[in-house]
């Protein structure tokens, strides 16, 4: 173990022994950066809230082109503390404003290469040579099959085989090690003549034993019985196999003949010294993926643990097949500036955990569902569980709880859920007391969960201004990442959509609508009054059914701090500013939602002009903008709907009129839409939380690169 020290906190220990991979946590390095990021867009502005109760904090509000939603605080009368946070919109991208065309022309061409790749489900050699695809089908006339004349004896045996197709003729040669790995290679051409297959007998005459003729049915009962051996004793298949293997009419598998193969129904390898490593490697891990796996009440036995280290390193082996080369070379380029392996070995480890788990290969698949695909057949119910369920990682800030065994009893800071994690390695090493926090990836295992990479350790310093410090750094990070603070609490989930549903009916009973209009002077007036609605006339049932204000004094002896709202410039200088609430994602603003409205209300007075042009696909094309908007205009006014967006469809191509095949294409992740609201459910947590002193709150948050979102996730 490394310990190094920390400029803010006593010590950071790295793990990287202990499993897979993990990212270093640095909050307040990524909102500064975030903000930034945001600002050179001119996009993110900064605005202060003064919330009751005497507790001050930030409240940053999102302005994306044309969108913009607040931050706010609720109170629980009874606990005083912060009970929910209304959710950010990140920034992905502004609005068009210089060019729209030019902008939604690069959002088709997305759009359809997302759709392209989907379709593509052949082989790269077969998609760059459409004569071969043609030319390899076992229904073209036989012209010769071949076989190496010891082909019995050596246990070894080299077939090929020739079709007659429009090209020419077609050949596959198949290299079949029948005493020990199954099938070994498969190549083959196309466009030949009878010359080429002469010449392929005398050569193979020249160099060893000659070519006879072969029945066609015995070369298919050896090729695919060297399929069936290679998968049944786990061993790596060619690569590109199935190419070739179209020259053979498919047969039942479940019938296939082993008798032909190994020596007492097992392998006999026979390989070079080269070799010897790698096939050694394979040949365990039919004894390891066939393993049942045992849990006890109270935890992993160490042998569990250890057979489970020997997965996750069968894994890695598997990643380093030649056919993943190029996706991993490109992952590397997008993630490091370059498609090497990273000079830190922790960077190098936590890449590979996220590569091998959780980025989706061009199929759709994970490294680890093909590696279970490809070792189906050799595979126990356990072992197949548990990888799969290893694509649910869960990558958070830990509250060390206390030790159990040879594991810890940690509490999730971020979707606020208690695990029992335990390591694939030892870890007497490292020194890890309770109150101390980790940042790392864990994944369930048999009704526990094991660490997942490399873990960073955040020594606690004993202070409850260091605590409170990380307690409201992680409140912070669960506004700004709602699906992470969501995953795995089911709970924290519903409770969230519930505050949001009652912030909702609050907003309508104020104003009688779910969305109200005006300057963004006269905006900020009603977002006041929202808000002393709220603190000083809406009546508490949980509190005797009086207002906050009030109980909060009765309770505290301590004069109630009006909540002062601000808007950013750019909504505060517009002339057309909508406030909208929606059941779901709460409250959010947008600039020139009036015309916005008004070309549904109204599309013969506004359809052809260039101004509702930039307007309407605008929206439709801002990634910060959500459905929300057009929803409502399909709903109310469908005729007037589906006229508008029917002349954009013929304007823009765009795919078609409908509401729902309009926001799959433009706006997928409506379909899943989060609550706007993150309920906090710890008491303990929010108390401290509300007590951090900035410049404490600072100290936390300098962990080394934040939660590093890959590329799909």
């Amino acid at each position: 173990m490394v310990i190094t020290k920390h400029p803010h906190l006593p010590a950071i220990a790295s793990l990287s022994a202990l499993s897979f991979s993990t990212l270093t946590l640095d909050l307040e390095l990524e909102t500064e950066r975030l903000k930034a990021e945001g600002l050179r867009r001119g996009g993110r502005v900064i605005c202060t809230s003064t919330q009751s109760g005497g507790f001050d904090t930030p409240a940053e509000a999102n302005v994306v082109g044309k969108s913009c939603s607040i931050p706010g605080i609720f109170l629980d009368i009874q606990n005083w503390f912060p009970i929910s946070c209304m959710n950010h919109k990140e920034a992905l991208s502004l609005m068009a404003t210089k060019d729209k065309k030019q902008r939604h022309a690069k959002k088709r061409k997305e759009i359809q290469r997302r759709k392209k790749a989907v379709r593509f489900s052949l082989p790269d050699l077969l998609r760059k040579e459409p004569l071969l695809l043609e030319a390899l089908n076992y229904r073209h006339p036989l012209v010769s099959c071949l076989i190496n004349k010891d082909w019995d004896q050596g246990m070894m045996a080299t077939i090929f085989i020739f079709r007659r197709a429009s090209t020419g003729l077609v050949l596959s040669c198949f290299h079949v090690d029948l005493a020990g790995i199954g099938l070994k290679d498969a190549w083959g051409n196309y466009g030949l003549t009878g010359t080429d297959l002469e010449e392929i007998k005398s050569r193979g005459a020249e160099k060893g034993p000659p070519l006879i003729p072969c029945d066609l049915s015995l070369a298919t009962t050896i090729v695919y019985g060297g399929i069936a051996w290679a998968e049944k004793w786990g061993f790596t298949l060619p690569k590109e196999y199935k190419i070739w293997l179209r020259l053979l009419e498919p047969v039942d598998k479940t019938g296939i003949d082993l008798s032909l193969f190994g020596k007492d129904g097992e392998p006999l390898l026979i390989v070079n010294e080269d070799e010897l490593d790698s096939f050694a490697g394979e040949y365990l891990y039919p004894k390891i993926l066939k393993a049942k796996l045992e849990a006890g009440k109270d935890g992993l036995p160490r042998e569990t643990l250890a057979l489970m280290g020997d997965i996750k390193s069968a894994l890695i082996t598997f990643s380093r097949r030649p056919e993943f080369n190029e996706e991993m070379e490109a992952a590397l380029k997008r993630e490091f500036g370059k498609p090497k392996r990273p000079d830190s070995n922790d960077e190098w480890v936590n890449f590979q955990d996220w590569f091998i788990l959780q980025h989706q290969l061009e199929d759709g698949k994970t490294i680890a569902g093909q590696f279970v695909e490809h070792y189906k057949n050799s595979m126990s119910k356990d072992v197949r569980e548990l990888i799969l369920g290893w694509g649910n990682v869960i990558e958070s800030f830990f509250d060390v709880k206390g030790r159990k065994g040879s594991g810890l009893h940690m509490k999730n800071l971020i979707n606020e859920r208690e695990y029992e994690v335990f390591p694939t390695a030892s870890m007497t090493d490292f020194e890890i007391k309770p109150g101390d926090f980790l940042f790392a990836r864990i994944v369930p295992a048999k009704g526990f969960h094991i660490f997942s990479g490399s873990v960073a350790i955040f020594e606690w310093d004993g202070s409850d201004d260091h605590r409170a410090a990380i307690y409201k750094s992680a409140m912070d990070f669960q506004m700004k990442h709602p699906s992470m603070a969501f995953k795995d609490n089911e709970e924290k989930l519903q409770k969230s959509y519930e505050s949001v549903r009652r912030h909702y009916e609050d907003f309508v009973h104020h104003f009688g609508l779910d969305e109200v209009f005006g300057t963004g002077t006269e905006i900020l007036h009603k977002y006041q009054g929202f808000f002393d609605y709220l603190s000083f006339e809406k009546k508490d049932p949980e509190s005797n059914d009086q207002p906050v204000a009030v109980a909060f004094e009765k309770k505290t002896g301590k004069p109630y701090q009006r909540i002062t709202v601000k808007l950013p410039e750019p909504v505060l200088n517009s002339r057309d500013v909508g406030m909208l609430c929606d059941p779901v994602e709460g409250l959010f603003f947008l600039i020139d939602y009036q015309r916005f409205v008004d070309v549904f209300n109204y599309p013969d007075r506004y359809l052809g002009k260039r101004e509702t042009e930039e307007i309407v696909m605008g929206y439709l094309e801002s990634d910060s903008i959500s459905d929300t908007p057009f929803r409502r205009m399909a709903k109310r006014l469908p005729h007037n709907f589906t006229r508008v967006m029917t002349y954009y469809q013929n304007q823009k191509d765009l795919s078609s009129s409908r509401i729902d095949d309009l926001m799959r294409e433009f706006k997928p992740d409506s379909f899943k839409k989060l609550p706007g609201i993150v309920s906090i459910l710890d008491a303990e947590m929010a108390r401290l939380a509300r007590s951090a002193k900035e410049e404490t709150g600072s100290a936390v948050s300098r962990f080394k690169g934040l939660f590093k979102r890959k590329g799909n996730n």
